[in-house]
């Protein structure tokens, strides 16, 4: 039951994008799983369904981190047109929409 509990809070807070959650979910996991075996076919299935919950997260994680990528990267080329602004006095530049 704890491994179907941990599966759903971590695909919900993939989902939600709750970076903390998914942190304090993962050190939780860790403690849960450690000298786990599993008995039968319903832990098999928790297994998996836990499995298939991280794999959600970590797409989701990877996607945060690519937006977050592109955002940076935006910020850089907004920082050289500041700098530019800035070098001029504040006027505006006849190159620069």
């Amino acid at each position: 039951m704890q491994l179907q509990r941990l599966a759903q809070a971590l695909g919900d807070a993939g989902r939600r994008r709750d970076w903390r959650a998914l942190q304090r979910l993962d050190l939780e996991l860790g403690a849960a799983l450690r000298g786990w075996t599993p008995a039968g076919e319903p832990e098999r299935q928790a297994l998996q369904a836990l499995g298939e919950a991280h794999a959600e997260a970590r797409r989701c994680c990877r996607d945060e981190m690519q937006s977050l990528e592109e955002t940076l990267s935006q910020m850089r080329e907004g920082r050289e047109r500041w700098r530019a602004y800035a070098a001029h006095g504040g006027q505006q530049l006849e190159d620069q929409p």
